[in-house]
């Protein structure tokens, strides 16, 4: 059995049945070229940001504000999510602990939304007005299942358990056909039965009349609810809510030589609109600096014949999956050591699990893996670490009981990374095609296309690159997964994403794309994977956890002259 080993705080942490020496971080060698080595790695976890503590606080202090008791008293609202603001990690070369929030509250009385924006460590409180409705909340779907329960035509048998609930796609809903004037709050809720006296059926809950809404076809437009199922029942485990604390640093060291430092924020609390499944951050590999920001901040799918969506979807919610092993002190279960694989629903063919938030696996590589829940969907995002300085950001894709995933549908990944090779500046970019170079001089979209094809990101002063080489089951872009790579002057904070944009479900990076000249400065790269799924699978051997599975895909960042 391999065993995990972590220092926290000075204290020795040994995770399995053996004792073995370790050498502290502040002791570890940095090594000046990547060594072959075996054995167990030295993973050193430290908690990093606030701690739920300070959350719990802070959010206590939005809601008793005098700005926004003076918008809520009175009414029927919930907060439905609360995240962290980003400091300029640019300004320092660091990234810093956050000490600004946002929290995003819903006024169901008045049909509006109420967004605060304070300091964790201050009484400073912002608070405005929105017509946007954002994603519904783990509380929320839960409320929606107790109107439900209290309507006369189906409160029965969801009582009786005649019907199991499950979160649906699209997770909101505005029909005007039924809805008049501005849109009101409604949730689509699917309903799936559990004999065959009852039929299969998507909902809308309207949050603001507290009525439900139903469908002449069973389902809304752009969804589907038939006899025909596709994906693992749904354990109905619950998930996270979005912006808890359990953010740390983890450094990956053997025999006393450290390879790679970085920053691991756990999902719930990764950055953009729709956040963006494990994020790294101040990632360092022999000391030197690599990527400044690691992410996939855009998600989505389109169906054959929109047969169903397209869907925008998010990456906050972690749902659980099997992760044996010990979760690491201060880091509030965001983070975990396993003491072997861990097991997501593409490996075991089962939506229940014994764990949310982030499972750091020691093997040859250290594997980062979590996942996510998204409506129906489930989100794999898992980070690989290589002594030799290799880098694999992936993703997979899986669903419970549903009906429109048994239709042929593509899934869209687009990863962002914001390289700082050594240095923010001096950073060039090229294209490796059929063996041929070639700078990529400004901004620009490029396909991947060649027989042979990479890009280049290379420090012009010191020499250091990074070589994206594209994964075998990358796919390629279509008219609605437009994008292979996307090549950008990073414009931190800006354009962490395409929100504001006017993006619907389809990407929407072109924008940002102005022709400003990438010779010598601080570059961002957005990666695109597109994973066509053309039939359903339960579980898949040679899973993500077993050398990579079909449903599983992504490129290389291969490191040269650290």
């Amino acid at each position: 059995m391999r065993r995990g080993l972590f220092v926290l705080a000075g204290i020795l942490f040994v995770v399995g049945s053996l004792t073995v020496a370790i050498v502290s971080t502040s002791k570890a060698k940095v090594a000046s070229r990547a060594v072959t080595m075996h054995g167990e790695h030295t993973i050193t976890i430290t908690p990093w940001g606030p701690d739920q503590q300070t959350i719990d606080a802070a959010k206590a202090r939005v809601t008793a504000h005098p700005d926004v008791v003076k918008y809520l008293r009175g009414t029927l609202n919930r907060m439905l999510s609360f995240d962290f603001i980003d400091n300029d990690t640019k300004a320092t070369g660091r990234s810093e602990p956050p000490t600004r929030f946002r929290a995003t509250m819903f006024d169901y009385s008045n049909n509006r939304t109420v967004i605060a924006e304070g300091g964790f460590y201050d009484s400073s409180m912002e608070v405005t007005l929105s017509d946007f409705q954002p994603n519904p909340s783990p509380e929320e779907f839960q409320a929606a299942i107790d109107i439900v329960a209290a309507d006369p035509d189906l409160g029965p048998a969801i009582i009786g358990r005649k019907y199991e609930p499950y979160s649906s796609m699209p997770p909101l809903i505005a029909d005007p056909s039924i809805i008049k004037g501005k849109p009101e709050r409604t949730l689509t809720l699917g309903l799936f039965p559990m004999n065959d006296k009852y039929s299969h059926e998507v909902i809308g809950v309207n949050m603001v009349r507290r009525t439900v809404v139903r469908f002449a076809n069973g389902a809304p437009p752009s969804s589907n609810a038939g006899e025909l199922n596709c994906g693992v029942p749904s354990a109905g485990q619950g998930s996270t809510s979005r912006g808890v604390a359990g953010q740390a640093e983890i450094v990956i060291s053997r025999d006393g030589v450290e390879f790679w430092r970085f920053l691991c924020i756990r999902p719930s609390a990764s950055s953009g609109n729709n956040a963006s499944g494990i994020e790294l951050r101040d990632v360092r590999y022999m000391g030197k600096m690599v990527l400044s920001r690691a992410n996939a901040p855009i998600l989505n799918v389109q169906y054959e014949r929109n047969a169903c969506g397209p869907f925008r979807d998010w990456s906050w919610q972690e749902g659980m999956f099997s992760a044996p092993g010990n979760d690491v002190p201060g880091t509030n279960g965001g983070i975990r050591m396993c003491t072997s694989a861990p097991g997501s629903v593409l490996d075991n063919g089962t939506d229940f699990g014994n764990y949310r938030g982030v499972a750091v696996w020691d093997r040859e590589e250290v594997r980062l893996v979590s996942e996510m829940n998204a409506g129906w969907y489930r989100y794999i995002s898992e980070w690989r670490f290589h002594d030799d300085g290799v880098i694999q950001p992936l993703f997979g894709y899986g669903a419970t009981t549903n009906s429109c995933v048994c239709r042929i549908h593509v899934h869209h990944v687009y990863w962002r990374f914001d390289f700082d090779l050594v240095t923010a500046a001096n950073n060039n970019l090229y294209e490796n095609k059929d063996g041929i170079r070639k700078q990529i001089a400004t901004e620009g979209i490029l396909l991947r296309n060649g027989i042979t094809q990479n890009w280049v990101v290379e420090n012009s002063v010191t020499g250091e690159s990074v070589i994206i080489e594209p994964g075998p089951l990358d796919g390629n872009a279509d008219k609605f997964g437009k994008y292979d790579l996307v090549f950008l002057l990073n414009k931190f904070p800006l354009q962490i994403d395409d929100s504001g944009t006017g993006a619907g479900s389809a990407a929407n990076i072109e924008p940002f794309v102005n022709g400003e000249s990438l010779a010598n400065q601080d570059v961002v790269v957005w990666y695109a994977g597109h994973w066509r799924h053309e039939h359903f699978d339960g579980p898949i051997p040679g899973g993500p956890n077993h050398g990579g599975g079909p449903n599983v895909h992504g490129p290389f960042l291969r490191l040269a002259k650290f």
